[in-house]
C-alpha cells in the first residue's frame, strides 16, 4: 500500500457497560465484502442445503450426512442445483464448474478468457440448469459485453445464444482495455435470464444506451441442438428511467410457461405485473405503496409469493396474491427479513429463510393460504451480536424542504440519558442503496467504541418509491446534502450528539456524499472519511465503466457540455477552499467503478490549498477492499482517525501509556 502525508495513531478502547465488544478480527472474520449471489441453496424438500464455507462447497443435511465436495484454494460462488438434485454447478476462477453431490472430482466446463474491462463482469458467471439437465445457461463477459451461452453438462457442446448488452459507436470497446481504464465494460447490471419451466425458452433483459431501462425479451431454445430456436421477441420495452438506475430485469415464469410475472414501476412503485409470454398488454396484480419484488408462482399456477417492504420500508416480508390479482395477504407476523421462498409441491405451504435485525436466522414453513404462526424447522441460529447490548432502530425526521427521511440509529450500550456522545453519519452507496433494519457489523463496532451512529436513507435511496429514488436527478450534491445536514440536526436535537464532535464516513457514493458534505457544510463535521468517492462527475464520466457512465449521464440530465450548471454543483474540486474538516481518503488502485483519478485529483487540490488530510491507496484492490491485510489496515486507520478528532482524550491516554 502507498501512503502520503501523516501517519495515524492506533486508538484506545474505552470501557463500557456492555458484556462484549466487537474487535477488528471479528470484522475481518465476518467479511463485509462485495460477494456474488447464490452461496447457499436449499433442496426442494428442505432436507439438505448446499453452501460455501471457508471457500469450499459443502452439503449440510438434516440427517447429519454432511460432506465437503471441493478442496481447491480458489473461491467458489453462484451455486445452482441440477433438476435431479444430483449435481451442483458453480463459478470458480471465472469459469463454470460442476461437482456431484455424492462426491467426486469437480469438472471445469468452460475455459473462457477474461474479457476487457471491469473484472466484475469480464468472466463466466450465473450458471442455470435447463429442466432436462443436459444444458447449463450462463453469462459471459469475455468479449467486453455481457452475452448468454449454453454448455452441455459434459462440457462437450458450447453455443452462444444472445448478447444482453448492445453497444454502438463510442460505447464499443476493443479487445484490450486502454491503460487509462476509461472503457471498462460492465457495471454488472443483471439481465436476470431464466429458463421457462418446459425448457424451450429463455427470458432476459437486453440493455443499450437507447433502451437503458431495458427490453424484456423471450428467446426460443432448441433442447436437442442447444442453439437458439429463432429470433428473440420483445415482450416489454421499459420507458427509460430518468435516474438511469431502474431496469426491467425480474421475470418469473408460470408453471405452464405461458405467462411471466414481472416487476414494473408504472405506478411509481415497484409492483407485480403479468405479461403473456407470446407478448401482449401487461396486467397489474399488486397495488398501493411499497416495493414488491421477486415474484414466484406456486406449482399449480394459482398464486404468487413475493417479497415486499409495504408497511415496514426497512424490513422485507413475504406476501401472497392470486395470480389473477387481488388483495395480497402477509404470510407471517414475524419481524425482520423473510427471503428465498420455496413452494411445496402441493402449493399449500411455503418454506423460507428468516433473519432478525441482529442476524438471528432460521428456516420456517408457513401455510400459504392464511397468515398464521409459521412452523420453525430445526433451531434458530443465534446472532453473533446478541451480547453486545446494541440494537439498531429506525428513526424518522424531516429535511430542509420537508421531505421525510428514515435512518437506522445505533446507540452505545448503556446509553446515559442527557449525555452527548461523539457521533457519526454513515451515508450509503449507490446512491440507489438502502440501509435496512439489518445490523451492520461496522456500525455495531463503532457504537461499541462509544459513538452514536446514524445511517440515513437520503433522497436517491431505494425502498421509498420511484419519486424518492429520483429526487436527486439533476441535483447531485444538492438536496442529498440537505438530508445529511438534517441527520446531524436530528442527533443534536435529540440530545444524543455533541454538535462539536460529529463525523461523517462513507464509501462509493457514500464517499461522494462525504466530499460534498464537508465542502458545502464546512462548519458541521469535525472529521471526514472519504472512501473511493466521486469529486468531479465530469472526470468520472471519462474514466468509469461504460454502463456507469451512461447511468450517470442520464441522472445528470445529459453530458457536461449540455448541463454545465448541474456538473458544477457536483464538482467538489471547485469548493476545496471551503473545506475545514480533516479528511482521511482511501482508494483501491484498480477501482473500475470510481477510478483512482478521482482521489488523485482531490488530493492534489487539497494539498495545493493547504488542507489537513491523509491519503492511502491499496494495490490490487477494486471498488471496496477485499484483501484481509488491506481491510485490517483500513479499519485501523479509520478508527484511529475518528478517535483523533472525535475522542482526543483516548489518543492522549494511549500516548501517555506508551511513555
Amino acid at each position: 500500500m502507498r501512503k502520503l502525508v501523516v501517519p495515524v495513531t492506533l486508538f484506545a478502547t474505552l470501557a463500557s457497560a456492555q458484556t462484549r465488544k466487537l474487535t477488528i478480527d471479528d470484522l475481518l472474520t465476518g467479511g463485509e465484502g462485495f460477494g456474488r449471489r447464490g452461496n447457499e441453496i436449499l433442496s426442494r424438500d428442505g432436507r439438505f442445503r448446499v453452501v460455501v464455507e471457508r471457500e469450499q462447497i459443502a452439503v449440510k443435511s438434516k440427517d447429519g450426512d454432511d460432506r465437503v465436495l471441493t478442496s481447491s484454494a480458489q473461491s467458489k460462488s453462484e451455486l445452482a442445483l441440477s433438476p435431479d438434485q444430483q449435481n451442483v454447478a458453480y463459478v470458480s476462477d471465472g469459469q463454470i464448474w460442476t461437482v456431484p453431490l455424492v462426491g467426486g472430482e469437480p469438472s471445469e466446463l468452460t475455459h473462457d478468457p477474461a474479457g476487457p474491462g471491469d473484472p466484475r463482469g469480464a468472466t463466466d458467471h450465473h450458471p442455470q440448469w435447463n429442466q432436462n439437465g443436459r444444458w447449463i445457461l450462463y453469462e459471459s463477459g469475455q468479449k467486453g459485453f455481457n452475452e448468454l451461452y449454453v454448455i452441455s453438462s459434459d462440457g462437450n457442446v458450447r453455443n452462444k445464444l444472445a448478447a444482453t448488452e448492445i453497444y454502438r459507436g463510442k460505447d464499443v470497446i476493443g479487445s484490450k482495455a486502454p491503460d487509462q481504464g476509461d472503457a471498462v465494460s460492465s457495471d454488472r447490471f443483471d439481465p436476470r435470464p431464466h429458463w421457462s419451466p418446459d425448457g424451450t425458452r429463455i427470458s432476459y433483459t437486453e440493455r443499450s444506451r437507447e433502451f437503458f431501462s431495458g427490453k424484456l425479451k423471450i428467446l426460443p431454445f432448441d433442447q436437442n441442438s442447444g442453439k437458439a430456436g429463432g429470433e428473440p421477441i420483445d415482450i416489454y420495452i421499459a420507458k427509460n428511467d430518468p435516474g438511469g438506475a431502474w431496469a426491467v430485469n425480474t421475470a418469473a415464469w408460470s408453471p405452464d410457461s405461458q405467462t411471466l410475472a414481472v416487476v414494473l414501476q408504472e405506478s411509481h412503485w415497484d409492483k407485480i405485473w403479468t405479461i403473456p409470454a407470446a407478448g401482449g398488454k401487461p396486467t397489474e396484480i399488486t397495488f398501493g405503496d411499497g416495493e414488491d419484488e421477486e415474484p414466484l408462482y406456486s406449482p399449480d399456477g394459482k398464486w404468487i409469493v413475493f417479497e415486499s417492504n409495504r408497511g415496514v420500508p426497512e424490513e422485507r416480508h413475504l406476501w401472497v396474491v392470486s395470480a389473477k390479482g387481488g388483495t395480497p395477504h402477509r404470510l407471517t407476523g414475524l419481524t425482520g427479513f423473510e427471503t428465498n421462498p420455496r413452494w411445496s409441491e402441493d402449493s399449500q405451504s411455503i418454506r423460507f429463510q428468516w433473519r432478525s435485525a441482529l442476524g438471528d436466522s432460521a428456516t420456517y414453513l408457513a401455510n400459504a393460504a392464511v397468515s398464521e404462526e409459521p412452523k420453525l424447522e430445526g433451531e434458530i441460529k443465534p446472532s453473533p451480536y446478541a451480547d453486545l447490548g446494541i440494537v439498531p432502530e429506525v428513526v424518522h425526521y424531516k429535511s430542509k424542504d420537508g421531505l421525510q427521511i428514515a435512518g437506522i440509529l445505533y446507540k452505545p450500550a448503556g446509553l446515559q440519558a442527557g449525555k452527548q456522545y461523539p457521533a457519526l453519519i454513515l451515508p450509503h452507496g449507490g446512491p440507489e442503496g438502502q440501509v435496512t433494519l439489518s445490523a451492520s457489523s461496522w456500525s455495531l463496532f463503532l457504537a461499541g467504541q462509544g459513538y452514536v451512529v446514524l445511517e440515513p436513507n437520503f433522497r436517491g435511496s431505494t425502498g421509498y418509491g420511484e419519486r424518492f429514488r429520483n429526487a436527486n436527478v439533476e441535483d447531485s450534491g444538492g438536496g442529498e446534502i440537505d438530508d445529511i445536514a438534517a441527520s446531524v440536526k436530528y442527533l443534536v436535537d435529540a440530545g444524543l450528539a455533541d454538535p462539536k464532535c460529529v463525523g461523517i464516513s462513507g464509501g462509493s457514493h457514500g464517499g461522494t456524499v462525504v466530499a460534498n458534505a464537508v465542502a458545502k457544510l464546512p462548519d458541521t463535521f469535525a472529521v471526514g472519511i472519504e472512501k473511493f468517492g466521486v469529486v468531479d462527475r465530469a472526470l468520472f464520466l471519462r474514466y468509469t465503466n461504460r454502463n456507469s457512465a451512461i447511468r450517470w449521464e442520464t441522472k445528470m440530465g445529459g453530458p457536461p457540455d449540455v448541463r454545465p450548471a448541474v456538473y458544477r454543483k457536483a464538482n467538489v474540486l471547485l469548493e476545496v477552499g471551503r473545506i475545514k474538516t480533516p479528511l482521511l481518503i482511501l482508494h483501491g488502485e484498480q477501482d473500475p467503478q470510481v477510478p483512482p483519478q478521482e482521489s488523485q485529483e482531490f488530493v492534489a487540490a487539497l494539498e495545493q490549498a493547504g488542507k489537513n488530510f491523509s491519503y492511502t491507496t491499496y494495490p490490487g484492490e477494486g471498488h471496496g477492499f477485499q484483501q484481509k491485510e488491506h481491510r485490517r489496515d483500513a479499519y485501523e486507520r479509520e478508527l484511529a482517525f475518528l478517535n483523533k478528532y472525535l475522542k482526543p482524550e483516548s489518543t492522549q491516554q494511549l500516548a501517555q501509556g506508551q511513555r
